[in-house]
């Protein structure tokens, strides 16, 4: 790389940052995060979000691109003064939107940014003069450009270790009020006389935040945890698959047992707040294995789930409904009884959208897709249906007592939401090892070479299109219990985003990625209050992170891997043989991290 490629590659990478930071603080999140400390009473959430972009701009400026099918790495030397260039432009821009707010008057700029208020200057600032503000920011930038740049530089087994401990203690300091009452409840069990000294070493009862000690310990716990995995997790993989059949079923077995164990227990330590965040993570969860289906397996892009989301939850409501529940249809069947009918009824409406839209591909089947969706909302408010499906009013009276057991406690519908996530990961793990899976996997790699093998696209694309309807309106059938109601509102274009960002997030095709993509983007948010107010700027900029750091998805799926792999560097072939400027700064800033 040219040091005129280098300098052009350090701008870009200190304006993005920059304009990130500026934007952060318009739109109010810095101040209003700025009330959660995460370490104490120093390092707040605010804070944080202040520096990260310096943080990720030295980290990104020095990933390595491809140039002529091969990966170019950067000499350490230059990939440090790169960091520190783009984090001190990112310090740089910050003070320089601040002094323009106090050229044109906090007032003034505040009847437009209504966020933009003297305390959000003051944190900012850190207090200081402008003068000193400029100093500290810059050279803090600067830093803070550095750190991730030798972040990004050092070796694999280095960077990794960090990288974990970093994060868990980010997630752990953000947990502060779900993880002290989980440890003070645990002693409370095993009769520890005094169960508070379990948390007040980790986390303060001043400040909310983590202690020192306490972001010591996650930090080096979380570090010694991925050595211990990049050390000993190759060589027990291999012992593991080296072991006979009988034994690695044992193993297998044993894994599941421990892990249902887990789920037993979760929601007693856990507590009624975080069981109910739960529930509603495995609904998105189920939501996201349909879907996973569908977009992972098939390669059909669907922006339209959520008709299959509203499928099953009006189903639901109509066939088990008591009352006067809105609807003319009172059949009352037993909530189990219902769902088999439901799931039929859902498979038959995935048919019958995918008929229609069997020869679209890409772009143009997500929009065909999309307005299906936007028909099943129409159709549940309109009068046509309003008899059945109560209209604008919806239905209420959905039962959520059934066998004997009240599913309106959080604790008891969690075990509901498990039961029925574990059989659709057994249902589509088993369809990704079928002939099934491969035939779906062959479309989405090569439609037409797969019809020339005497696949047959439209079987397939249709029992894909009625697998993931089955699998995703299960979500909607458990939606319908937990609330007790239905209001068709609740049935837009946002949940089928969400449910597309889940299995982005994850990684497609990945079925642990679908369990960590709802993990992150919707327990998460639900736990903190902060975040309500931010959920869909939240949502996109993961989206358009993990899109440029990491586009095969946080557990990618292999095959998946390196399909994307293959793209980047035909692509990046493709660049050089046709001189495609932009397409080569496209590949310099998002190719391939590792």
């Amino acid at each position: 790389m040219t040091d005129r490629e280098l300098a052009r590659r350090t701008v870009k990478a200190g304006l993005i940052g920059g304009v990130t930071v500026v934007y952060l603080a318009a739109v109010g999140m810095i101040g209003d995060f700025n009330a959660r400390n995460l370490i104490g009473d120093q390092v707040t959430l605010g804070r944080t979000l202040l520096a990260l972009p310096a943080f990720l701009a030295g980290f990104l400026v020095t990933r390595p691109r491809v140039r002529g099918g091969e990966i170019e790495v950067m000499a350490p030397r230059r990939a440090v003064l790169a960091g520190i260039g783009c984090g001190a432009l990112v310090g740089g821009i910050t003070i320089a939107a601040v002094a323009l707010v106090k050229v044109f008057s906090p007032n003034t700029v505040h009847d437009m940014w209504i966020a933009v208020t003297p305390a959000l200057l003051s944190i900012i600032t850190f207090g200081q003069s402008l003068p000193v503000a400029a100093v500290i920011l810059i050279l803090a930038g600067a830093a803070l450009g550095a750190i991730g740049a030798t972040l990004r530089m050092l070796p694999d087994k280095f960077r990794r270790p960090v990288s974990l401990g970093l994060m868990a203690t980010f997630m752990a300091a953000l947990l502060q009020r779900i993880i002290p009452t989980i440890l003070i409840d645990l002693a409370t069990k095993v009769g520890s006389g005094n169960p508070s000294l379990w948390s007040n070493w980790l986390y303060s009862t001043t400040f909310g935040g983590l202690t020192r000690i306490g972001a010591i310990v996650v930090f080096l716990a979380a570090a010694a945890v991925s050595v211990f995995w990049v050390r000993r997790g190759r060589s027990l993989r291999q012992r593991v698959e080296s072991l006979a059949s009988e034994s690695r079923r044992v193993v297998t077995g044993g894994v599941a047992l421990a892990l249902l164990a887990v789920l037993i227990v979760l929601p007693i330590l856990a507590g009624t707040v975080v069981s109910l965040v739960l529930g509603t993570v495995g609904i998105f969860m189920l939501m996201g294995l349909g879907l996973n289906i569908v977009v992972g397996y098939a390669g059909l892009l669907d922006l339209g789930y959520v008709a299959f989301f509203a499928v099953g939850a009006y189903m639901t409501g109509v066939l088990t409904a008591t009352g006067n529940s809105g609807s003319s249809l009172h059949p009352q069947l037993p909530f189990f009884a219902a769902v088999p009918l439901v799931m039929l009824f859902a498979a038959f409406t995935g048919v019958l959208i995918g008929a229609p839209v069997l020869r679209l591909r890409g772009d143009y089947l997500a929009i065909v897709t999309l307005g299906f969706g936007e028909i099943a909302r129409v159709l549940v408010v309109s009068d046509l249906l309003k008899k059945q499906l109560g209209g604008s009013l919806g239905l209420y009276h959905i039962p959520q007592h059934f066998i004997g057991v009240g599913f309106n406690d959080p604790e008891r519908f969690f075990y509901l939401v498990a039961f029925f996530v574990l059989l659709a990961i057994f249902v589509t793990y088993r369809l990704s090892r079928s002939r099934i899976g491969r035939a779906w996997n062959a479309m989405r790699e090569d439609e037409q070479v797969a019809e020339a093998m005497g696949i047959s696209t439209v079987k397939y694309k249709l029992l894909a299109f009625a697998m993931g309807a089955a699998i995703g309106c299960l979500s909607g059938a458990l939606f319908s219990v937990q609330i007790g109601s239905l209001e068709p509102l609740g049935f837009n274009i946002v949940v089928s985003i969400t449910a597309l960002a889940v299995i982005i997030l994850g990684g497609m095709g990945s079925i642990p990625g679908v369990i960590v993509g709802a993990l992150v983007l919707i327990g998460i948010p639900n736990l903190l209050d902060e975040f309500e107010a931010y959920r869909l700027l939240i949502y996109g900029a993961v989206l358009v992170g993990i899109m440029i750091l990491r586009p095969q998805g946080l557990i990618p799926n292999v095959r998946r891997s390196r399909e994307l792999q293959e793209e980047e560097v035909d692509q990046d072939s493709w660049a050089r043989r046709t001189g495609d400027a932009s397409v080569e700064a496209t590949i310099a800033l998002g190719g391939p991290g590792e």
